[in-house]
């Protein structure tokens, strides 16, 4: 999903007036208000999600972070971190995974550590780790285009059928040789099995090489309620995976993008909730 050009100016506009404080009741920035005092990784977050709105919806949603971010005088707590994903971020990748066909447990294990944390407990590196790794890979499982995915391979394994000469006697002993299984000898079958077995093996890889790659980072992070840490890795990132994750189906529907801008809205709604309800560190 790109961002129309009035998008990118308000956007802009955004950004400069955060780092300035934000609007105050006269309209103008407030002293030391603004994200100058704001730990690293917040100013990818909320772009990300201000991003991912709608305009409108977008310079609302900014005009409640500013609040938050004047009351708290840009002194954020990683508290938010754990919080936000605690309240939101997880439970909404958890109806994704269920229905996805997942069970949701491996993201459950990572909101307890959160819940932990919050409650003055945040667990050590290596719990971290053992936790993330799983529920990352679930996490880009759910995020992966699947349906552009399915459409590429269907797409390219029927041109190969037709190529080869797939008639009936044919698509049986492909489908045979590759599946292991009886056919009723249609190109169509060696599509739709092909299809599946390509994009499943492409997801898989996806999924497994951004978990490796960054489930250590973020463990200790979390870990070590490291702000510097966390911004390291790329968390405005995990922001579009997160909305990506509660967008994307198996089939096209043509409501993706609508989906993915209700997805931003849900995470922005939320992250402005944890600020409120957050004091300065």
């Amino acid at each position: 999903m790109s961002s129309s050009p009035v998008a990118t100016e308000a956007f802009t506009c955004f950004l400069a007036q955060l780092e300035a404080g934000g609007p105050g009741a006269d309209g103008g920035g407030a002293p030391d208000g603004g994200a100058g005092n704001a730990p690293a990784w917040f100013m990818p977050v909320v772009a990300a999600l201000f991003d991912g709105q709608p305009v409108e919806a977008a310079t609302d949603w900014a005009r409640r972070v500013y609040g938050e971010v004047q009351r708290l005088e840009g002194r954020i707590p990683f508290g938010v971190v754990h919080d936000w994903h605690s309240r939101t971020v997880l439970p909404m990748l958890v109806a994704a995974s269920v229905r996805r066909g997942g069970t949701g447990a491996e993201l459950e294990t990572v909101r307890d550590l959160h819940e932990r944390a919050l409650a003055g407990e945040p667990g050590t590196e290596s719990e971290w780790a053992a936790a993330l790794e799983p529920a990352l890979r679930e996490v880009y499982r759910l995020a992966y285009a699947f349906a552009d995915a399915f459409a590429t391979a269907a797409a390219n394994a029927r041109a190969y059928a037709a190529v080869n000469d797939y008639g009936e006697e044919r698509a049986e002993e492909k489908a045979e040789e590759r599946a292991g299984a009886k056919s009723e000898g249609k190109a169509e079958e060696f599509a739709a099995y092909y299809e599946e077995l390509n994009t499943g093996a492409h997801a898989r890889s996806f999924a497994d090489a951004h978990a490796l790659a960054n489930s250590r980072a973020v463990a200790a992070a979390y870990a070590n309620e490291d702000a510097r840490a966390y911004a390291e890795a790329y968390p405005g990132a995990y922001v579009h995976a997160y909305a990506l994750a509660e967008a994307n189906r198996e089939v096209a529907d043509g409501q993706e993008d609508e989906r993915c801008r209700t997805a931003y809205g849900r995470l922005a709604d939320g992250l402005v909730g944890s600020l409120e309800k957050s004091a300065a560190s």
